[in-house]
C-alpha cells in the first residue's frame, strides 16, 4: 500500500482536478493480482472509480511500473516508483464519455 499511497499523493500534488477524484486512497482495495509472467509481480487496487495497477520485475533494484485509470480512460497517468521517488511518464484527461 505504500507505493500506492506515494502515486496517490503525486496525483493529488501534480494534477489536483485528477487527484479531487480520489477521496480516500486507504479505501482501495486489492482486485486482483495483475499479470502472472515469470520474473514480474503485479497487483490490481480498485476504489473510487479508479483502477491503479502497480507492477515490478523480480531484480535488485525494485522498480513499481504504475497506471492509473480513471472511469475506463477518461484519466489516465502512468509512471514509475524508484527507492521511493515518483516519476511520471505520462497523463493524459479526455472528455467524459
Amino acid at each position: 500500500m505504500e507505493i500506492l499511497k506515494l502515486v496517490v499523493e503525486y496525483i493529488k500534488q501534480h494534477h489536483p482536478e485528477a487527484g479531487a477524484l480520489i477521496i480516500d486512497y486507504t479505501k482501495f482495495a486489492m482486485s486482483s493480482e495483475g499479470k502472472r509472467l515469470q520474473g514480474f509481480s503485479s497487483a490490481v487496487f480498485t476504489g473510487d472509480n479508479w483502477d491503479i495497477s502497480i507492477g515490478h520485475a523480480v531484480t535488485p533494484l525494485t522498480i513499481y511500473r504504475v497506471r492509473a485509470d480513471y472511469n475506463n480512460g477518461e484519466i489516465v497517468w502512468t509512471g514509475q516508483v524508484i527507492n521511493g521517488q515518483v516519476e511520471e511518464n505520462s497523463y493524459a484527461k479526455s472528455s467524459p464519455k
